[in-house]
């Protein structure tokens, strides 16, 4: 088992380009990315061969390593990257391909061992699409020590919530169950959620996890939008991980956020003035047709408000005089293109 040292990096913010000519420009799709732990480079692993059978693509990782910019499964380059605040174990042995032979050789790993790795792929979903990414695996155990593996997922969307499925395996384990969680900042001290992995059989542990997953849902990226996750056996022993899927969903719109940034601030007004007069349709409207009044109040009823945040992110709305004269004169306006 391959031990490799600590490798962090400081937050890199998630910077939104918005440009406002006319209409606001919508929100970026929302990336799913797949990661292997374990490649080329690692400890008796493996890198997927891109794409993998269901047409996705993988970033197959040296744990323990940073990896900048992961790409999603149609192979484009996101903000997400991967570090590390502990040490983590590297292997294939006693995984899903059971016993397997020296690294010196990947091609005998590929040739001799990648075959027998025993996955049920169509209960592992996305998960299940390259047999690689279930071959190796990251571990909290180094053939001495046993110990928690703690990560962080960095440059993540503020607006976005994100699902983390894991699928951890491995037999004659000292823990039966490996258990996940994300914190909420780099101390892992406070909880957000976590979810447990059965990695083997609790009757016959030589028998390993060929078919379940454990996912933590609807997450939201903490301080510098990063998601800090731990896995540990659930008495304290090593944890095991082989493959997680990261998907990203955007948080609902909030009413007045012209922009669709996330918040609700002067500069949805600026797209509001812009509009005004037209049929234009603006995100987070939710009157629609010609743009007037009505979204100046959505606007105005709204300001402060963020996404998840509610009421309770409100602020007190600027309303200066030159502000009030653009409301008269686009009701002005309105009157007299109703009577041409």
């Amino acid at each position: 088992m391959n031990v490799n040292s600590i490798f962090k990096r400081a937050a890199r913010p998630v910077i939104a380009f918005v440009a406002v000519i006319g209409l606001a420009v919508s929100a970026a799709a929302q990336p799913t990315v797949l990661i292997d732990f374990g490649s080329e480079t690692s400890y008796r692993g493996l890198s997927v061969i891109n794409p993998d059978s269901n047409g996705n693509y993988w970033n197959s990782v040296q744990p323990g390593l940073l990896v900048p910019d992961l790409v999603d499964i149609d192979n484009n380059a996101t903000t997400i990257d991967l570090g590390w605040d502990t040490p983590v174990g590297t292997d294939s042995y006693n995984g899903p391909a059971g016993p397997t032979g020296p690294e010196d050789n990947k091609q005998d790993l590929r040739n001799n061992d990648l075959p027998f790795t025993d996955v049920d792929a169509a209960a592992l979903g996305i998960l299940g699409g390259a047999l690689e990414g279930a071959f190796d695996f990251a571990a909290g155990f180094d053939g001495v020590s046993h110990f928690p593996v703690r990560f962080q997922i960095q440059g993540l969307n503020s607006t976005s919530t994100y699902d983390l499925t894991f699928f951890g395996s491995h037999s004659f384990s000292n823990d039966t169950t490996t258990v996940y969680s994300v914190y909420t900042d780099s101390t892992y001290t406070t909880v957000v959620d976590s979810a447990s992995l059965a990695v083997q059989d609790a009757v016959m542990p030589w028998l390993h996890n060929r078919d379940q997953v454990a996912t933590i849902e609807g997450v939201s990226p903490q301080a510098d939008n990063i998601l800090y996750v731990e896995f540990v056996g659930e008495t304290g022993f090593g944890g095991y991980l082989n493959a997680l899927q990261i998907v990203a969903t955007a948080a609902p719109g909030v009413p007045g956020d012209y922009n669709d940034d996330g918040k609700v601030d002067a500069a949805d007004y600026v797209v509001w003035r812009k509009n005004v007069g037209t049929m234009n349709t603006l995100p987070n409207d939710p009157d629609g047709g010609t743009i007037g009044p009505n979204q100046y109040i959505t606007w105005r009823d709204n300001f402060g408000a963020m996404n998840g945040a509610g009421s309770a992110g409100r602020a007190a709305v600027p309303e200066p005089a030159s502000m009030m004269l653009v409301v008269v004169a686009a009701i002005g306006l309105f009157s007299l293109a109703r009577w041409r």
